[in-house]
């Protein structure tokens, strides 16, 4: 018999093609163990499961250590961020999948994956690992490593709206009060022109057009990001600053490599908030949100703001905006005077219209 108990829960083990496969099904139940091991063989058997070689296959880690990062890194030259992204989801897929031979893995696996690292994250990053998981194993499938990806038939999870926080004029005034220089201009860039705090982080001399008051940001995932910023007194007294006190390209530089821009300053962030007291807290990030819903709420239409925040889509652009309470009861008085105004209006063309002698 090919399926046995072990630690409370039913193993399979069987031959394939000469190779030794063995796995839990994780069931306490015999018959139900019978059939996971019935539909692996089926996998098997109909190449679903990947298994194209005779020979033996990398094991996952070996696989993206050796073959996947140096391929991803080498690809997205360019954008840094997204072979560190790959990176960082490397760490938790090598230690779940990274002793299983490549051409082993199936839905079960990815399913077993999805279950135990949404336990120990939200689900929003548990998709971001499945995602980074189903890029890697489509890379595998052109290696010829696989001839199906087991991520395909993998359901992501639900995820919820992001918290977004709108940093109101008194906590900014805080804040502010207690930020280090460094991060006063980097909040004051973001918060007076909606620019990403890593696009502000990398802005280079060659970019700043003080005379004609805009920077260009030259890299972003879409074309939509790549913009002219219009800037504003505040952020042109910064930049002005910044640009006679920089002595290489960049305008925030890295103080241990001053040839490079500096890293995240998130950690600043959370030392500020705490410094200054205020509850409850909010992500750097927020202060773009904040940008865009203060210009929404001044008046600035959706599609220049969509514009200005370099944004693929309107609908994206929605999602920024959030007015103030304050706002929102305003916008309700305005419209409780309107109706007081127009029945008053009524009631006067009613007193002041020529009356119909009865009949």
């Amino acid at each position: 018999m090919s399926v046995y108990k072990r630690g409370g829960v039913y193993w399979y083990e069987f031959v394939f093609r000469g190779q030794r496969l063995r796995a839990t099904t994780g069931l306490t139940n015999k018959t139900a163990a019978l059939r996971v091991e019935a539909i692996r063989k089926a996998e098997l058997a109909e190449g679903r499961a990947g298994l194209i070689r005779h020979g033996p296959s990398p094991k996952f880690g070996d696989f993206v250590n050796l073959e996947f990062l140096p391929w991803c890194k080498t690809e997205h030259e360019a954008h840094p961020k997204t072979y560190q992204r790959y990176r960082t989801s490397a760490k938790p897929l090598n230690a779940f999948l990274g002793k299983l031979p490549i051409d082993t893995i199936t839905t079960a696996n990815v399913e077993k994956f999805k279950l135990f690292r949404s336990s120990k994250i939200s689900g929003a990053g548990t998709n971001r690992d499945l995602a980074a998981l189903r890029f890697m194993l489509n890379f595998a499938v052109r290696q010829g490593h696989i001839v199906r990806n087991p991520v395909s038939g993998v359901r992501f999870l639900p995820e919820g709206p992001r918290s977004m926080r709108i940093v109101s004029h008194e906590e900014q005034k805080c804040y502010m009060a207690a930020a280090s220089s460094n991060l006063w201009d980097v909040v004051t860039l973001i918060v007076e022109t909606g620019m990403r705090p890593e696009e502000v982080y990398t802005i280079r001399k060659e970019n700043v057009h003080l005379a004609r008051r805009y920077l260009f940001v030259p890299i972003g995932k879409t074309r939509y990001a790549r913009r002219n910023v219009p800037l504003t007194a505040a952020t042109i007294e910064v930049l002005k600053r910044r640009m006679i006190a920089a002595k290489g390209e960049y305008l925030f530089v890295n103080k241990g490599h001053p040839d490079r821009p500096i890293g995240p300053i998130c950690w600043k962030h959370r030392k500020t908030l705490r410094k200054a007291g205020i509850r409850p807290p909010f992500r750097l990030y927020d202060f773009r949100h904040t940008f865009g819903s203060r210009s929404a709420m001044a008046g600035v239409d959706l599609a220049t703001l969509k514009e200005l925040m370099g944004h693929s889509t309107i609908s994206m652009t929605m999602r920024y905006v959030h007015p103030t309470p304050e706002h929102k009861r305003a916008a309700v008085e305005k419209l409780e005077r309107f109706n007081a105004e127009q029945l008053f209006r009524a009631y006067e063309d009613r007193q002041g219209s020529p009356q119909i002698p009865p009949q």
